[in-house]
Formats: structure tokens, sequence, C-alpha cells
């Protein structure tokens, strides 16, 4: 285990299997590995692992914290009752649903702590955006380990985060190589570790008793698995897709979605884009807005090649049929969402749209939902502080009447404030997402810098009433 380096000089005597080992036990990983390990061996005992799981999480300050703030998100809390302990957080979100959440707390706390590199956070965003694609195959076709294979993605490149985080100069040099030329992996694992990236995958996943189906990804076996399948579909599709929808690499797995999910390929296509989407929504529910820039930003992957355009009576009431039916399917708050966020978009030409949360605590506006061209930027940079508005500016009076509003500059109307930091100069619409009489969420909408139809206007507020429907109706399922 004491080779040295070839003779370009890679900057380290650290080679092998048992070297690199070695090296990563010595870092901060070992505290995850116990949590992981803690967490996996929680779930075996049917009796006992949702007591075993609230002690694990309140062991640690930070984790309880970031694990309470998770489950009353809207994504994973479409109820909107206020969760405040973690036991009322698992009778709640059910035991495989907060078992993810503290796994992926876990993981990027450990991960991203500090001021991580360029490469880590890249890294990061793949993991985090192939485990999102991969659960939505999952879930397609109704198999009850969703959230396993949730887990399974997230820890399939346990090596290369490793790798990444130790901030080894010849491990940050591989994966950039590797980056270069993905098709030379292997040889350049060699050439610069000693060893091949998935082998140590498998010797972490089999140091941290990790569950079968991880195991079974890592070791790229058992492909006839449905959940191994997604994983691996997942994981390609994280890796490619920044080259476009019409890539043929992009292509060949839409392909592979529509087969593996019984799906239409236009149907797999939109899918990808939807949970490309998601992956930010759930990225900025725990708190990594770091991860933003780097995930994927769907109006960049579309086609260049629009399909043939259809009349936009037909195409926006096919859009809120579409609505309808998530609601009727039991389909999670999120998903509606933005799937209302997109009909305003493709059906009602509205050029960009977001709907973004009121944190009461904080007294912050935060975005989480957003469509359109350049809007994708609006999770990362728009918060705007409530106790700082003005008392003559738009947002100011629309907070205080609650109803949907029309701001037209062309008639000179009230200054619209904080709302500048969205960059529009043409008309704005807002309106009031409420539950129980209480506003949580505002639906946003502007022409960048042009004007809006007083028809795009009522669909608009119809698309409003259709989410604020939704989240009665989930409340009425609590």
């Amino acid at each position: 285990m004491s080779e040295k380096c070839s003779s370009e000089g890679h900057g380290s005597e650290l080679r092998g299997l048992e070297a690199w080992l070695h090296s990563l036990a010595e870092q901060d990983l070992p505290t995850f590995n116990a949590v992981v390990r803690e967490i996996c061996e929680a779930s075996k005992s049917e009796r006992s692992r949702s007591e075993d799981l609230s002690k694990i999480i309140l062991r640690d300050a930070n984790l309880t914290s970031r694990v309470l703030k998770i489950a009353n998100s809207v994504h994973y809390n479409p109820s909107f009752e206020s969760i405040k302990t973690v036991s009322r957080a698992i009778v709640r979100l059910g035991f495989d649903n907060l078992q993810t959440i503290t796994l992926a707390s876990s993981l990027i706390e450990t991960f991203l702590r500090g001021k991580p590199q360029e490469l880590l956070i890249q890294s990061m965003a793949r993991t985090f955006h192939a485990a999102v694609q991969a659960k939505a195959m999952v879930m397609h076709l109704d198999i009850e380990s969703r959230e396993q294979v949730f887990i399974a993605a997230l820890l399939r490149n346990i090596a290369e985060l490793a790798l990444l985080s130790s901030s080894k100069e010849v491990a940050v040099k591989f994966i950039s190589a590797r980056n270069r030329k993905p098709e030379w992996e292997k040889q350049l694992a060699q050439e610069h570790l000693g060893t091949d990236l998935q082998l140590l995958n498998q010797h972490l996943i089999k140091d941290w008793l990790l569950s079968d189906i991880i195991s079974d990804v890592c070791h790229e076996r058992n492909e006839t698995s449905l959940c191994v399948r997604a994983v691996t579909l997942g994981n390609e599709i994280s890796k490619h897709i920044h080259k476009g929808l019409s890539h043929p690499d992009m292509i060949r797995l839409c392909h592979q979605l529509s087969s593996l999910c019984n799906i239409s390929l236009e149907e797999a296509k939109k899918q990808i884009l939807l949970k490309a989407d998601e992956s930010s929504v759930i990225a900025k529910n725990f708190g990594v807005e770091i991860l933003l820039s780097a995930l994927p930003d769907p109006n960049q992957i579309k086609e260049k090649i629009i399909e043939k355009p259809q009349e936009n009576d037909y195409l926006f009431q096919q859009q809120i049929n579409h609505l309808h039916k998530l609601m009727l399917d039991g389909e999670n708050i999120s998903v509606v969402a933005q799937s209302a966020l997109v009909c305003l978009l493709e059906a009602s030409k509205i050029p960009r749209t977001a709907i973004a949360v009121i944190d009461y605590k904080t007294k912050i506006l935060d975005v989480r939902y957003v469509a359109g061209k350049g809007a994708h930027h609006w999770r990362k940079e728009v918060r705007i502080g409530l106790d700082q508005l003005r008392k003559d500016e738009l947002l100011y009076n629309f907070l205080r009447l609650q109803q949907p509003l029309r701001y037209q500059p062309a008639f000179g109307e009230k200054d619209i404030g904080k709302l500048e930091v969205f960059g529009g100069r043409g008309d704005i619409f807002l309106a009031p997402l409420n539950h129980n009489k209480r506003l949580l969420a505002i639906i946003y909408a502007d022409a960048i810098d042009e004007t809006l139809s007083s028809r795009q206007y009522e669909e608009f507020q119809l698309v409003a009433n259709q989410i604020n429907l939704m989240m009665r109706i989930n409340a009425g399922m609590v």
C-alpha cells in the first residue's frame, strides 16, 4: 500500500484501496457512518423503530432542528399542521419519510460543512437530483420501498463525495479528469488513486452495513429489480440532463424511462422536467441553497423544437383537467404547485411565475416553486423581509387586503417596492394562497417588461383557486 504515485506526480503517496479507506476513516465520516448504521438498524425492528429513530435524532440538537424544519415544510407537511417534536413528526409523517429526511440531512451536513469546493457541490447536486428522479419512477410503479430507493440513490456515489470532501489534491484531480472523460473512469481511477472507484464505493457500503438495495445498486447486479433499475436510470439522467432533452443520450434515457414506468415518451420527458425542478424545491426545503446553482434549470434543458401549438382554449382546459386529476389521485402539493405554474407558463403564456412561502417565524417571503425563463435563480436570490415593507408599496397593500391583484405600470399605480427583486418591469399578478383563513404563500406572475391581458389574469386567478382547493383537500385528509 506504500506504492508511490506515477512520475507525473499527483502530489500524494496515497494509493490503493486500504490506504484510501484508512484515510477516509480519519475524517469526520465515522460520525456519519454511525448515524447511517443506526438508522438502517432501527428500520429493521417494527416494534421499536420509531422510538429508536427518535433517540438518534434527539442526541444531536442541530439534527433535531434541521429535521423539524424540513418536516414542517410544505413538501413534507401539506396539511400545514405544526410539528414541534420528533415523536409528533414520526406520527404525522411516518417512519419511512422521517428516515429519509434524517439520512439526507445527515449526508448534506457531513459533506457540505464549511466552504465546500465547487466540484463537491456539483457532485452533491447530481446525487440529490438523481434521488428525486429515481423516487419518481418507483412511485409510478407503486412500489412500497420508494423511500429506500431515494436513500439508495443518495448513497450510490458515496465514495465520490467522500473523496472530494477529503480535499486531497489527487482526489480532486481524479474527479476533474473523470468529469471530462467519464468513459475513462476505471483507467483514471487506477492512475490517480491506485484503486477502482466502484470498489471503494462497495467497501464503504459494506463497512456501513447498509441495506441490500444499496449494495445491489453499487455492485450493479440484480438488473431485473425495478428499484435497482430506477436508481441506475436516475443516476444516468442526472449525469446527462445538462445536454438537453434533444441530445441523443437524453433521448435514449427518455425511452428507458418510458419503458420502465409504462408511460408515453412525452409523459417521460415531462416527468424528467418536473422532477428536475422538484430537486431544487427539496434542496430549498433542506436549507441547502448552495446546491441551487448546480441543479438543472428545466427551461434550459427543454427541447428547442416546440410541439405543434394547440388552440389556447383547449390547451388551458387540458392543463386544468390535469391539475384536477393530480388532486384526485392524491398527488402531493409540491407536484400540484409546480404543475400549476407550468400551466400558466405553457397554456396562459405568462412569461414568469413563482410561489413564495411566508415564514412567520422569520417574517420572510421565500420562493419555493418557479417557472419561466430566468426564474430558476429566484429560489436563491429572492428573500423579502416582510417587516421591511413600506406602507405605500404594492406588496404591503396586497398582504393587507389578501385579494388577487393586477398591477399595470402603464396606469401609474403604486410603487412595486420590494417586488423589484424579481426584476419585472411590466405587468404583475399576485394572488393569496390560504389555509384556515391564514395566508401561507403568494403566487406571483410577471410579463418581464411587457403587458398581460385580462384573459391571462382570469386564468391566473383560476389556477390560484385550484391550488387553494388542493390545500383545503389536504387539510381535510388529516
